[in-house]
């Protein structure tokens, strides 16, 4: 019975396998990182799904009045439920379903929590590269999305926490103990804060941009070819 429980959790998602062509259908959910449109109608997407990890897929037709797929399911964080036909020896996948799996309420219409979905989608395309399942970061991150589209009140400081607990499955977490002399005071602070805190942290404009600075060269120090954070220009913007 153990042997046969393990078969199918391994087998979990899995609908079809085609031996002949090695084609794997796959139903998962995913947090869509990004969207590029490709020619006059289709599109090239970047996916964090739970049961692949990141996946690129190509969606063909998608901007044409008979797709059956809206190209609006294709924006930045939205949380989809989707069908992959995946092939290991394919560098982009295809897909022939996609629903939005759960809508947000406030997320894409709130200027200030748009800014902050814009800033925490850049990090994910910079540092989500691994194609294997990780489902306890799959779900840290389906919580954080949604509890940034629920919160009242210190969405300025979310990002910040965001960034903290994000380095805890990215494996380079800060050690107290091992903190360089010039870092801000207020990261020891922020180490332990839940999300659900966040309104009784009350900090400067002044603090809050240099927390995010450093904890921006902290992830460059430790991501490969991490680049500069345009969206972070848009943070200091919005929170001025």
């Amino acid at each position: 019975m153990y042997l046969w429980n393990r078969i199918g959790s391994f087998f979990e998602g899995l609908t079809v396998y085609n031996k002949k062509v090695k084609n794997l259908i796959i139903h998962t959910r995913a947090i869509i990182l990004n969207h590029l449109r490709y020619g006059e109608s289709s599109l090239i997407a970047h996916l964090y799904t739970e049961l692949l990890g990141r996946q690129a897929i190509f969606v063909q037709g998608v901007y044409s009045k008979k797709s059956q797929m809206r190209a609006a399911l294709f924006q930045p964080l939205h949380i989809v439920e989707t069908e992959i036909h995946h092939r290991d020896n394919r560098r982009m996948q295809r897909i022939s379903h996609i629903r939005l799996l759960q809508p947000f309420h406030d997320l894409l219409y709130n200027p200030v929590k748009n800014g902050v979905a814009l800033f925490i989608a850049e990090i994910l395309g910079k540092t989500l590269k691994e194609e294997e399942s990780n489902r306890d970061l799959f779900d840290f991150l389906l919580r954080a999305l949604q509890t940034l589209d629920l919160i009242e009140t210190g969405v300025a400081n979310f990002h910040m926490i965001f960034l903290i607990h994000y380095t805890r499955y990215l494996g380079f977490y800060p050690n107290p103990d091992e903190l360089p002399e010039n870092a801000p005071p207020l990261l020891m602070q922020l180490l332990n804060l839940p999300f659900e805190h966040l309104e009784s942290l009350q900090i400067s404009r002044h603090q809050r941009n240099c927390l995010t600075e450093y904890l921006l060269s902290y992830y460059a120090g430790h991501v490969d070819n991490f680049g500069k954070m345009n969206s972070f220009i848009v943070l200091r913007h919005l929170f001025s």
